[in-house]
């Protein structure tokens, strides 16, 4: 498989587990070349193609030109210099590697991060939050991500890939949305009596059972084991980071009363707590390794001599 075949796939089951429907995904791409034709000569030079075909800001190829022929890949979580270091090691002992895949952004997937985030709003909508109110209020957090990023050294690891000429690419939006359509369907489409419940139901997971070994299991980061859950969704599981502290209260208006989580900051803690939300935070790393798990799934269903090796936080986990 060519490396431009194997992230165009991605992308496209990225479409398919989208929480907005295909045809709201077409329509965002086509505002992007309607954008592009009214551009001034000088900023059609600064125009990121990209973002007329893949509606990911945050996933793209930060080093090959897509020709590369693709039959091993090694697999990770964070992907920095030092990890390179280690892959150059391995090919240099004769381990078989074409590919670096990060899960998160590098380059200029985590400087385009922000541009990602609006899809909350739509997902929020399907969960009773007016679109008005969710526009209104993640504006200024997509601000601040941008200026929080734009000050980053984001190329490091772009540039290590380079000069040791290893093929690498992210792939985060489309398998976080893998990660929120499989933890709400399997958990939060289910009735429970308390909060331990859920904690149970997580813990029969595999990988979150496998980081649960290691010491990083999911917590009730508000609420008790004995707490009813009320409405139980899974709202910050993709969309790039996380949203507005202010849209806890929303989801509380609208009748949510458990949060699944893969991180609680103390601000959204303090307003889950003010309004009464239960918060249960998953494994951050293990929620990436199950989205990451599913894409793979079906990547490897059409590539069946595709191998796949892992490192930095990455456990592979088959499913049928």
């Amino acid at each position: 498989m060519k490396l431009s075949k194997l992230f165009t796939r991605l992308i496209e089951h990225g479409i398919t587990a989208d929480p907005r429907s295909k045809k709201e995904i077409e329509k965002l791409l086509k505002k992007q070349k309607d954008k592009q034709k009214k551009l001034s000569k000088k900023e059609q030079e600064l125009f990121d193609e990209e973002r007329l075909w893949n509606p990911y800001s945050d996933t793209r190829i930060c080093y090959g030109t897509g020709d590369e022929e693709i039959k091993s890949i090694i697999v990770g979580i964070d992907v920095e210099t030092p990890e390179f270091l280690l892959v150059d090691r391995l090919k240099k002992n004769g381990t078989k590697i074409d590919a670096v895949m990060a899960h998160h952004p590098s380059g200029r997937g985590l400087a385009d991060l922000d541009k990602v985030m609006a899809m909350q709003i739509d997902l929020l909508a399907q969960h009773g939050i007016p679109e008005n109110r969710g526009d209104t209020l993640m504006g200024p957090r997509m601000e601040k991500i941008w200026r929080s990023i734009h000050s980053n050294n984001m190329f490091r690891a772009q540039r290590a890939a380079q000069l040791l000429d290893i093929p690498f690419f992210s792939c985060h939006t489309p398998a976080d949305n893998h990660v929120y359509q499989f933890v709400e369907k399997k958990i939060c489409a289910k009735k429970y009596d308390d909060l331990g419940e859920i904690l149970n139901a997580l813990l029969d997971i595999p990988e979150y059972k496998s980081y649960a070994k290691l010491g990083n299991p999911p917590i009730i980061a508000n609420g008790s084991k004995s707490g009813r859950p009320g409405k139980v969704v899974a709202t910050e599981f993709t969309g790039g980071t996380n949203g507005p502290e202010e849209y806890i209260e929303e989801q509380a208006r609208a009748g949510v009363g458990t949060i699944i989580t893969m991180h609680v900051t103390d601000k959204s803690l303090e307003k889950a707590k003010e309004h009464h939300v239960n918060f249960i935070q998953c494994s951050h790393i293990a929620s990436d390794n199950i989205g990451l798990n599913l894409i793979l799934d079906k990547i490897e269903k059409e590539e069946k001599g595709l191998k796949v090796l892992e490192f930095s936080g990455f456990e592979r986990v088959k499913r049928k």
